[in-house]
């Protein structure tokens, strides 16, 4: 929540992954970044910096390592994927994760976990992760490749370009690439979710943000109007953003995207709007941040 930093939740409650402990949702604490995974949640604390996550623990995705959650070291970054967890540690920029790793998803290469790299930011998908590695900018993954999702291009990858961002959605992998702004997705793309359109693939315009769900895509298009652009699954129109976003009346400064929804923070209200499937209240933020008494 705007000026309080509380964290806010909504939508479906397994195991309590919709309520935020009170370390993080305003009581004796509050949140500086805010991840959501499969029945559970996570955030990174104001001032300590520590990982804090609720809900679901099965494969231990709930609890964070001492070497971020506060004990002996604490988070810049959080990411939270389908069972695993990934944050980047304050100071050394090394990449560590939680969770399940049945398929290496938790398990950070050499490039990005400190050994002989770090990480400037970190995204994590159904059973994949993903890391920008230090300095060089290069687009490195782990885990799950069984789509190529696990696979960037040499255009991403350092070996012929970098990226300033990174999304993990289900089985496929989005960038942004550097010095270009040009949206780029690999993996799987049955629903056309790794096939940007020409608004942000760099053909006529290219992205400052990107978010990627379980089978769509969205981005926030440059220029004045900071338009959201999405792709992929529709099929709960998750994908087909309100014009109070779109860019007919409105645009966005943050994106975030779910299994069957997205959301984006509105510029100038700072008001919380979401749209696609909303079977579980997923996309109807509460009245502390949708703009009807607070954001």
């Amino acid at each position: 929540e705007s000026g309080s930093g509380a964290v806010v939740c909504w939508g479906y409650n397994a195991l309590g992954s919709t309520v935020p402990p009170a370390s993080v949702n305003g009581t004796s604490g509050t949140g500086a970044a805010i991840e959501v995974g499969l029945n559970y949640s996570c955030a990174v604390q104001s001032g300590t910096g520590a990982v804090v996550c609720w809900g679901s623990n099965t494969y231990g995705r709930a609890t964070p390592p001492a070497s971020v959650n506060g004990t002996s070291g604490s988070a810049s970054a959080i990411a939270a994927g389908w069972r695993h967890a990934c944050a980047i540690q304050s100071g050394s920029g090394a990449v560590v994760c939680w969770g399940d790793d049945a398929l290496g998803q938790a398990t950070p290469p050499a490039s990005v976990d400190g050994s002989s790299g770090s990480a400037s930011a970190i995204a994590t998908g159904i059973e994949h992760s993903c890391a920008i590695q230090s300095g060089t900018g290069a687009v490195v993954c782990w885990g799950s490749d069984s789509d190529g999702e696990a696979t960037p291009p040499a255009s991403v990858d350092g070996s012929s370009g970098s990226a300033t961002a990174i999304a993990a959605g289900g089985s496929h992998s989005c960038a942004i690439q550097s010095g270009t702004g040009a949206v780029v997705c690999w993996g799987a793309d049955g629903y056309g979710q790794s096939t940007p359109p020409s608004s942000v693939n760099g053909a006529s315009g290219t992205a400052t943000a990107i978010a990627a769900g379980t089978s769509h895509s969205c981005a926030i298009q440059s220029g004045g109007a900071a338009a959201v652009v999405c792709w992929g699954s529709d099929g709960s129109e998750q994908s087909t953003p309100p014009s109070s976003v779109d860019g007919s009346s409105g645009g966005a400064a943050a994106i975030s995207t779910g299994a069957v929804d997205s959301c984006a923070i509105q510029i100038g209200s700072l008001s919380v709007v979401c749209w696609g499937g909303t079977y579980f209240g997923q996309s109807t933020p509460p009245d502390p941040v949708n703009g009807v008494s607070g954001n």
